[in-house]
C-alpha cells in the first residue's frame, strides 16, 4: 500500500512535471515555429544576399576589367599626352627661343633704325640750317649785288666827275693855248669836241670792261650757289626715301612681332587645353578608385551580412536540435510513465 501512494505520489509529480514540460514543448513548438520562419526568412535573405553577392562579385569584376581597361587606356593616354606636351613643350620652347633671337634682331633694329633716326633728325636739323643758310647766303648774294651795283654806279660817278673836271681843265688849257695861238674858232671847237670824245669814250670802254669783271664774277657765284643748291635737294631727296624704306622696316617688323606674339598666345592656349584634357582624365581615374573602393566595401558588408546570417541559422539549428532532443526525452518520459501503469 505504501508503495502504491509512493507510485501515485511520483506519477501525479510526474504528470505536472509531464504537464509543465508539455506546455513548455508547446511554447517550444511555437518558438519553433516561428524559429522555422525565421530560418526560412533567413534562408530566403541568404539566399538574396548569395545572388547580391555574387551580382556585386560580377559587377565588382567588370568594374575591375573596366578600371583596368581605364587604367591601360589612361596610362596610354597619359603617355601620349605627356610625349604631346612634351613635343609641345620643345616646339614652344623653340619658338620663344626663336623669338627671342627676333626680339633680340628686332631690338638691334630698332637701335639702329633709332640711331639712324637720330642722323636722320641732325640731318634734316642741318638741311634746315644749310637752307637758311642758303637763304641768307641768296639775301646776302642780292645785298652784295645791289651794293656793287651802287659801288659801281658810283664809282662811274666819280669817274666821270673826275674826268670832266680833267676835260673842263684840259679844255680850258687848249682853249688858252689855241687863244695864245690865235687858231681859228671853228678849228678850236671841232679840236675840242673830238678830244671830248675820245676822253668819254675810253672811259666808257674802261667802265664796260670793269662792269663785265663784277658781271663774270657775279654769274660765277650764282653758279656755285645753284650747285650748292642742287646738292643739298638731292641730299634731301635721298634721305627722305631712306626715311621712307625704313619706315616700311619697322612697320613690316612691327607686323612679323605682332604675329608670333599671336601664335605665342595660340601655343599657350593649347597648351592649357591639354593639361585640363589631362586633368579631367586624372579625375576620372580617381572617381573609378573611388567607386571600386565603394563597391569593396559593399562586397565587405556584404560578407558580413552573409557571415551574421549564417551564424544566426547555426543558431537555430543549434535550438531546433535541443527543441528535437528535448521532444524525444518528453517522448520517452511518456513512453516510461506508461510502463508502471
Amino acid at each position: 500500500e505504501k508503495e502504491k501512494r509512493l507510485y501515485l505520489i511520483q506519477i501525479g509529480y510526474l504528470n505536472e512535471k509531464l504537464e509543465r514540460f508539455q506546455i513548455k514543448c508547446d511554447e517550444l513548438q511555437k518558438q519553433n515555429n516561428i524559429l522555422i520562419s525565421q530560418c526560412v526568412d533567413k534562408k530566403d535573405i541568404t539566399a538574396y544576399l548569395k545572388l547580391s553577392l555574387s551580382e556585386k562579385e560580377g559587377e565588382l569584376a567588370e568594374l575591375r576589367e573596366r578600371l583596368e581597361g581605364e587604367r591601360h587606356t589612361s596610362v596610354q593616354e597619359k603617355r601620349s599626352l605627356q610625349l604631346e606636351h612634351g613635343q609641345l613643350r620643345r616646339e614652344l620652347q623653340a619658338r620663344i627661343d626663336k623669338l627671342e633671337e627676333k626680339n633680340a634682331a628686332l631690338a638691334e633694329k630698332l637701335c639702329d633704325l633709332e640711331e639712324f633716326q637720330r642722323q636722320n633728325d641732325e640731318l634734316m636739323s642741318n638741311m634746315e640750317n644749310l637752307e637758311k643758310q642758303l637763304e641768307r647766303q641768296k639775301e646776302e648774294h642780292k645785298d652784295e649785288i645791289r651794293n656793287l651795283e651802287m659801288k659801281a654806279q658810283l664809282e662811274k660817278r666819280r669817274r666821270l666827275e673826275e674826268e670832266l673836271e680833267r676835260e673842263v681843265a684840259a679844255m680850258s688849257a687848249q682853249v688858252q693855248h689855241l687863244v695864245e695861238q690865235k687858231l681859228p674858232e671853228a678849228t678850236r671847237s671841232v679840236l675840242q669836241e673830238n678830244s671830248e670824245l675820245q676822253s668819254l669814250l675810253g672811259q666808257l670802254s674802261a667802265l664796260s670792261r670793269s662792269l663785265q669783271r663784277e658781271n663774270a664774277a657775279l654769274r660765277e657765284r650764282k653758279k656755285q650757289l645753284s650747285v650748292d643748291t642742287d646738292i643739298l635737294e638731292e641730299t634731301l631727296r635721298r634721305a627722305a626715301r631712306a626715311s621712307c624704306m625704313h619706315q616700311k622696316d619697322v612697320q613690316q617688323l612691327t607686323g612679323e612681332l605682332q604675329r608670333l606674339q599671336q601664335d605665342d598666345r595660340e601655343k599657350q592656349q593649347q597648351l592649357e587645353r591639354i593639361q585640363a584634357e589631362q586633368a579631367g582624365v586624372l579625375a576620372d581615374m580617381e572617381a573609378l578608385r573611388s567607386e571600386s573602393t565603394t563597391l569593396v566595401l559593399d562586397r565587405a558588408a556584404l560578407s558580413a551580412e552573409w557571415s551574421r546570417s549564417r551564424s544566426e541559422r547555426n543558431q537555430l539549428q543549434v535550438k531546433l536540435r535541443m527543441k528535437s532532443i528535448m521532444q524525444e526525452a518528453a517522448k520517452a518520459l511518456r513512453q516510461a510513465l506508461k510502463v508502471p501503469e
